[in-house]
Parts: C-alpha cells; sequence; structure tokens
C-alpha cells in the first residue's frame, strides 16, 4: 500500500501521518520487515506501512522500553550499547517492529539507523518525526522520553488497521490544524520507559465520534497499553482532566501524570446522514428569538464542499436556532455528531447542538462549548448521546447559539451523522 506524504517545511514542523498505525494484538499481520535469508531489508517509512505491530516488545505492567530489550536511553541507537543486535528487540519479528516506531518518532526525516539481528540480516529504519534527535547518537533527555513514549501510544490499534492520523503537540512537534482531521480523538502521556511504565490516555472533544476499530472509543478494543485517566468527579474528558494549550489545538500537561501529551486528530470515519452537497438546505429552518438566514454555502465543509450557513443577525442577548426534522437512521443508544464553525462574530457565548423528542415531552438532548472554548474559523466536533428509548416520531435537530448583544455572527454546520 503506497500512500502520498507531503512532508512540511523545517519551519512549520507539522505532521500528518498518513496510513500508519500501531497494533497491539493483531495476530494476523506478518511484521514487515521479516527478511528472506541473507539479503539486506529496508524498513519502510511510515508514509507506506502496510502492517502495524503485533506489541511493543518487552512493554509490560513492571518493565519499561529501557529495562530490558537491549535497547538503552543512556546511549546512542546507532551504537551496539544503544540498541543490540544478537539480544532484545531486534531478534523477533515484533521487537523490530517495535525499533521501527522507536526510530520513527524520535529522528527526523532523512535520518536513519542500520542494525543486523542475531542472524546476521541487516535492517535500516527510518525516521520521520524527529522528536529526540539526539537520541541517534547519544542519549535522550527525560523530555525525549516523555515525547517518544506518547508518540508510540497514539499509534496504537490493537486491530492493526491502518488510518490517518494528525498529531499535535510541544515543539518539536509544533501545534497547528488541518480541516482534513476533524475528529479530536483524544490525548496520550506517559513514560514508556520508566519502570514500572506509565501509559495513560483521555477523550478528546471528538472522542465516541467516527471510532475506528481498535482505536481508543471503541469499546471492543483488546490488549491496549494504556487507561484512562480519571479526575475526581469521574470525568475523563481531556478537557476536564488536562490542561489546553493556549489555542485549544491540544494539551500541554495532565496533572498527576508524567509525561508530555501528543494529541491525536483524525479523518470521518463514518458517512454524513446530512452533508449539504446536493445544495438542499434538508429542511433547516430558522426559529427562536434572534433571526437568522439559512443558505448552502462554499465557504468550508467538512464533508465534500458545502456547508450549511446560518448568518445571524442579532439585536440583543437571545437565542439564535436552525433546526430540521431528525434523519430517520438515528436511534437509540447512538452517537450523534455535529460540526459546527463560527467563523464570525464574538457577540455569542455559547452554542450547542441538540436532538429534542416531541414523543418524550419535548426531551432535549444536548452537548456545547462556551465561546472561549472553540477555535474560531473552524469545524469544531459536538457529540451528542441519544438514549436508549429515543423516540423517532417528530423529533427534530440542530444547532442553538446564545447571543450576548447586536452583531452578525457567521455559523457553518455540516457533516451531520449517527453511528452505534
Amino acid at each position: 500500500m503506497n500512500t502520498t506524504e507531503t512532508l512540511p517545511s523545517r519551519n512549520s514542523r507539522r505532521f500528518a501521518l498518513s496510513m500508519i498505525a500501531l497494533a497491539i494484538g493483531h495476530a494476523g499481520c506478518a511484521a514487515p520487515d521479516e527478511p528472506a535469508g541473507q539479503e539486506s531489508v529496508a524498513e519502510s517509512p511510515a508514509l507506506a506501512s502496510t502492517n502495524g505491530l503485533s506489541s511493543i516488545n518487552g512493554l509490560s505492567s513492571i518493565n519499561g522500553l529501557s529495562s530490558i530489550n537491549g535497547l538503552s536511553s543512556i546511549n546512542g541507537l546507532n551504537s551496539i550499547k544503544g540498541l543490540s543486535s544478537t539480544t532484545g528487540l531486534m531478534t523477533t519479528a515484533a521487537g523490530r517492529a517495535t525499533v521501527s516506531y522507536i526510530v520513527r518518532c524520535a529522528l527526523p526525516a532523512g535520518h536513519s539507523i542500520s542494525k543486523q539481528d542475531q542472524s546476521g540480516n541487516w535492517y535500516t529504519f527510518n525516521g520521520l518525526l524527529g522528536l529526540a534527535p539526539g537520541w541517534e547518537t547519544g542519549g535522550t533527555t527525560q523530555t525525549d522520553r516523555y515525547l517518544i513514549s506518547s508518540c508510540l501510544m497514539a499509534h496504537v490499534n490493537t486491530t492493526g488497521q491502518h488510518i490517518p492520523l494528525y498529531l499535535d503537540g510541544p515543539a518539536p512537534l509544533g501545534w497547528g490544524r488541518n480541516s482534513a482531521y476533524p475528529i479530536q480523538e483524544g490525548s496520550f502521556i506517559g513514560d514508556l520507559f520508566a519502570s514500572p511504565p506509565v501509559a495513560r490516555y483521555c477523550g478528546g472533544r471528538g472522542f465516541g465520534s467516527s471510532v475506528v476499530a481498535g482505536r481508543i472509543g471503541d469499546d471492543n478494543q483488546h490488549g491496549e497499553p494504556y487507561s484512562v485517566i480519571v479526575n475526581p468527579q469521574g470525568y475523563t474528558g481531556c478537557d476536564a482532566v488536562c490542561t489546553r494549550n493556549s489555542t485549544n489545538d491540544g494539551f500541554t500537561t495532565c496533572p498527576g501524570i508524567a509525561g508530555i501529551p501528543i494529541t491525536v486528530w483524525r479523518q470521518l470515519s463514518v458517512s454524513s446522514a446530512i452533508s449539504f452537497e446536493n445544495g438542499s438546505l434538508s429542511g433547516f429552518y430558522s426559529q427562536a428569538d434572534q433571526p437568522a438566514k439559512v443558505s448552502i454555502s462554499s465557504d468550508f465543509a467538512v464533508d465534500g464542499t458545502h456547508s450549511l450557513l446560518a448568518t445571524i443577525n442579532a439585536s440583543s442577548s437571545g437565542t439564535a436556532t436552525v433546526q430540521a426534522s431528525a434523519p430517520a437512521s438515528f436511534h437509540g443508544g447512538q452517537t450523534v455528531t455535529i460540526f459546527v464553525n463560527v467563523a464570525s462574530g464574538t457577540n455569542w457565548d455559547y452554542i450547542q447542538a441538540y436532538v429534542q423528542e416531541p414523543g418524550h415531552s419535548l426531551r432535549w438532548t444536548a452537548s456545547g462549548w462556551k465561546r472561549p472554548e472553540l477555535i474560531p474559523g473552524e469545524w469544531n466536533s459536538v457529540v451528542i448521546h441519544l438514549p436508549s428509548d429515543y423516540a423517532s416520531a417528530g423529533a427534530v435537530t440542530g444547532v442553538s447559539l446564545h447571543t450576548t448583544g447586536a452583531g452578525t455572527i457567521k455559523t457553518y454546520v455540516d457533516a451531520i451523522s449517527s453511528e452505534d
């Protein structure tokens, strides 16, 4: 499987990782680097990976990566003492797969290491992200080990499925958003080199939306190396258990957890029930006390090239709402995702998406964000969990925005979907 990867400039430090998975517990994939006889085998970079890892070899609840496996965090990867050719990771296909992802996370693009296994076969492992470039010839810092740990966890897929990822984090990774990756899946943090290792995650704003098998949010995920962070109130969302960076792209710390978080964004993985691509308003209309002009726009889109534009001309504080009949595909127990993009206007303080059921005395199921929490001019996913006894007859869905004063607010809506 070949994909095209456009690497960023050295100044932007942003990376969209195409078709990668670090898989744990997937027996159906052969290791990508098993040699034929004594020939030299080149380990392909992340942008052309066709297999995931079958394990993070040697990682257990007792020992971290630097405790065993012939791997040393105090010596360079290119040295014998840094990565042994005769013991540990280099002696098995699973171990070599672990090495390939360690190198991809640690070294920058254009750098590589070559190692032999115990039988004399040569392997070349290529760098990509450059989170710990000094490890090529020297030891690691604690910051290096934190970043590599988060990077490895961010690529776990326990089924071996390969999906595109977009990573946000502090330098040298960098902050930023890519409109092709609208789902904030979650953040990963820990220290896999410690004994015992620390491996934790929290759910992003899109957690439970466009769920991918083998990733966090998948109820059937098995063999994962991490556990969820829970605060004293029982919340597991990143906004509740970690600290956001200044632009809301990701998270900088998770109090009480050793490490540096890396936040993962993903693409849509489910079809939209409403996408506005056919030029129709799909029954959406404006209501409530602040008027909105509803139209189809090509300014922004999540799914395709068009979205719904609600131009709200507020005269005072109040509520502006656009809604339509809920799609027939909605049913009890599902997760509904609605994408919103508030492109202009500061005279508002809260936006929410909702589903309302006349069959349950106008029961209102909603979720939303305060204005400081949203990134203006970019898509933000709102996830709604339908009750198990959801009554579809006459149900409506929509977006409601609370205004704080007079002014025009342009709000876009797109990619309304549901999934079990």
